[in-house]
């Protein structure tokens, strides 16, 4: 039978679990706003948090780098050589060439009408060698003589050979009265030492020593034939000097 002592013993061990359940349940209530508390410092933006920050908008990132595949050497590498710069030569002037006037052809101031001399009738002609020179046929010359208006030759005279002749420029001069084997006033040029054919390359021409021509330049046309190796050319005076 409980007595009054034994009710209160009862009583005062249910208070005592009463409060034993209270503390518990206070405990697990702290640990669990403690943890909920953690919980929102690390992460504020959880779905039970009641004042979430402010979302903050995505920004563009710095792109990713892109790596590249290291390029393998060469088992041998040679440097490339190095270009040395050629020096060029300092371009020097030239000067501009000036045109130097031909000279006046003689020909073309030679009035037939003026000259004194004259070519005779028949010359030129081609003859064998009759010189006492004894080369024959070895041997080209151009002689003749001059003849005055009463048909005397005339002695003195300059004749001059000009042209070409063999491909070579010729130049030669002579005075009449100095090949007496021509004849009296003979004039006489030793050409070459065999017959050599040409035409019109060479001429001759009487003038006065100084320069002035006293006929007409008489062109001159030559075979390989040793029957004509010897030009004979005779001027006959027309009009006085």
């Amino acid at each position: 039978m409980d007595t009054p002592a034994r009710k209160q013993r009862r009583r005062g061990k249910m208070g005592k679990l009463i409060l034993n359940l209270l503390t518990f349940v206070l405990l697990i209530g702290t640990l669990s706003l403690a943890a909920a508390f953690i919980t929102l410092l690390i992460n504020p933006w959880m779905s039970f948090n009641p004042f979430p920050p402010p979302t903050i908008p995505a920004t563009v990132g710095s792109p990713s780098p892109t790596i590249t595949a290291a390029q393998p050497l060469p088992s041998t590498w040679t440097p490339t050589p190095s270009v040395t710069p050629v020096p060029t030569d300092t371009p020097t002037l030239t000067p501009t060439p000036t045109e130097t006037p031909e000279p006046i052809d003689v020909e073309e101031t030679v009035d037939p009408e003026e000259v004194p001399f004259t070519l005779q009738p028949g010359s030129p002609i081609a003859l064998p060698n009759y010189l006492s020179n004894g080369l024959g046929c070895e041997y080209l010359g151009v002689g003749g003589q001059v003849f005055s208006l009463d048909g005397a030759p005339i002695s003195g005279l300059v004749v001059r050979l000009g042209g070409e002749f063999d491909g070579q420029s010729i130049s030669m001069e002579s005075v009449t009265g100095t090949a007496t084997e021509i004849g009296p006033g003979g004039f006489l040029f030793d050409v070459a030492n065999l017959p050599i054919a040409s035409e019109e390359t060479m001429w001759v021409q009487i003038d006065n020593g100084s320069g002035t021509p006293l006929s007409e330049r008489v062109f001159l046309t030559t075979t390989t034939d040793c029957n004509e190796n010897l030009i004979l050319v005779n001027w006959r005076q027309v009009r006085d000097q």
